[in-house]
């Protein structure tokens, strides 16, 4: 199967719906990349966001399965240089739609980061199909 690409931008503390579901729940998709950007013309071009399958605080939660993936750019200082960073849930896969939300970490930015993100889809069984609805509603309540 083919991969596909979802790209975009979105506002800081603003989180976007990212529209995937097709109606067929037993058809999901991986994440296999996501990469993001500050604008490269502002001062603030340290960014952070997440993924997730519903909408959560705008802040890294681990524990909350919701958040599937997150990356972070120029946060990160490794041997003296700014460095990217990206974790993705290698398990998980999407069944209906994601939730991409994020912050600009220096002030004076332009507020607003660009996203790339390839899944490829799977094909479920239904008992597949069901694990994965209830991973992403398990801790809808934290």
């Amino acid at each position: 199967m083919a991969i596909h690409t979802l790209r975009g931008q979105f506002i800081e503390d603003v989180p976007k719906r990212l529209i995937i579901a097709d109606g067929l729940l037993n058809q999901g998709h991986r994440i296999t990349k996501f990469v993001i950007s500050g604008d490269p013309s502002s001062a603030a071009n340290d960014v952070y966001a997440q993924l997730s399958t519903g909408e959560t605080e705008n802040k890294w939660n681990w524990a909350d399965n919701r958040q599937i993936a997150w990356a972070s750019t120029n946060m990160f200082n490794v041997g003296g240089a700014m460095a990217p960073f990206t974790v993705i849930d290698p398990e998980h896969i999407v069944i209906q739609d994601l939730f991409i939300n994020g912050n600009v970490g220096a002030a004076g930015g332009s507020g607003i980061i660009n996203y790339l993100i390839e899944m490829k889809p799977v094909t479920l069984t239904d008992e597949e199909t069901v694990i994965q609805l209830i991973k992403e509603r398990s801790q809808d309540d934290i």
